[in-house]
C-alpha cells in the first residue's frame, strides 16, 4: 500500500487527533545541493508528507516566490528526471509520503506518457497537478491508480457544493483545499470568515481527510487553519526561510522553522 494510504488509514483507526503538517519544497533551490538535508529536517521536524515539486518556466498557479524558486532550481540543472532521482536517493533512508506536484507538460514531457509508472519506480506515493481539472483528470486518473499512485485534486473557495462532492468522488485518497482564490504565497490575516465557511462547506459534503494550503505562513495561522480541517500545507513561507539561510544552514532554518508550526499544530 503506498504512504498516503498507510498514512491516513493510521489516522483513520485511531492514531490520535494530531493534524497533518506537509510541506513544499523546491528541489535545487536555493542551491542545488540543499534538498536532501531540507527533506531529512522536515522530518525530523514533525512532517507527514512532502510536496516536490517540479520546475516549470510558466508555472500559472503559483506567485512570485514559487516562481523564482522555480526559476533558479532550472538554472541550477533541476529536470523532471533529476527529481526522480532525488526521490530514490531519498528513500534510501526515509519512507515519509512524498507528492509530486507539476503541470502536466512536466510529466507528459520532461518524463514521459508513462510516468505513473516511473513515479511509482522511484518511489513517488501521489500526484498534484493543477492544471489537471476535474473533467480531464478521468484521462489520467486510471493509469494513476493502477501504478498505485494517489490523485490529489484541488477545491477552490469558488467551487460549487456539487463540484466539491464531484472532486471528492474523483480524488484518490486525499484532498488539497485551497485557502484563497489567486496564486501561491505567504500571506497576512488568512483566517477570515469567507475561509472558515468555506472548510466547512468541505468538511460536511467531502468523505476524505483535506488539508489546506495556500497563504499559511505562521505558527498561528497554523494552529488556526488546523481546527477547520486534517492539516495544512506550507510552502512558499518555507522557500523564504531557506533561501535567507547561510550556505549549508538550510536544513536547520526549515527545522525549526517547521518545528515552530508542528507545535502550535499540536497545541
Amino acid at each position: 500500500m503506498n504512504r498516503i494510504r498507510l498514512l491516513l488509514d493510521g489516522a483513520a483507526k485511531g492514531r490520535g487527533k494530531r493534524k497533518f503538517l506537509s510541506i513544499y519544497v523546491m528541489p535545487g533551490f536555493p542551491r542545488s545541493d540543499s534538498t536532501l538535508g531540507v527533506l531529512k529536517s522536515a522530518e525530523a521536524a514533525g512532517a507527514d508528507f512532502v510536496e516536490l515539486g517540479i520546475p516549470f518556466s510558466d508555472p500559472l498557479a503559483d506567485g512570485p516566490v514559487i516562481q523564482q524558486a522555480s526559476q533558479t532550481a532550472i538554472e541550477n540543472g533541476i529536470t523532471p528526471k533529476i527529481v526522480l532521482e532525488l526521490v530514490r536517493k531519498f528513500r534510501v533512508d526515509s519512507q515519509l509520503p512524498i507528492i509530486l506536484m507539476g503541470y502536466m507538460n512536466s510529466f507528459l514531457n520532461g518524463i514521459g506518457e508513462d510516468f505513473p509508472e516511473k513515479l511509482s519506480e522511484a518511489g513517488v506515493d501521489g500526484v498534484i497537478i493543477p492544471d489537471l481539472s476535474l473533467e480531464e483528470s478521468y484521462v489520467v486518473r486510471e493509469k494513476i491508480e493502477k501504478a498505485g499512485l494517489s490523485l490529489v485534486l484541488l477545491i477552490a473557495p469558488t467551487s460549487s457544493r456539487e463540484r466539491i462532492k464531484k472532486i471528492d468522488d474523483a480524488t484518490s485518497d486525499l484532498i488539497y483545499c485551497v485557502s484563497v482564490t489567486g496564486v501561491t504565497g505567504a500571506r497576512r490575516n488568512l483566517v477570515n470568515n469567507e475561509v472558515t465557511e468555506f472548510l466547512g462547506r468541505v468538511r460536511t459534503l467531502s468523505t476524505k481527510p483535506f488539508v489546506v494550503g495556500f497563504g499559511i505562513s505562521t505558527p498561528e495561522a497554523a494552529k488556526e487553519i488546523s481546527r477547520f480541517s486534517d492539516g495544512v500545507v506550507v510552502g512558499s513561507a518555507l522557500l523564504q526561510c531557506i533561501s535567507g539561510a547561510p550556505e549549508g544552514a538550510e536544513g536547520q532554518s526549515a527545522f525549526e522553522f517547521l518545528r515552530s508550526l508542528r507545535t502550535a499544530i499540536d497545541e
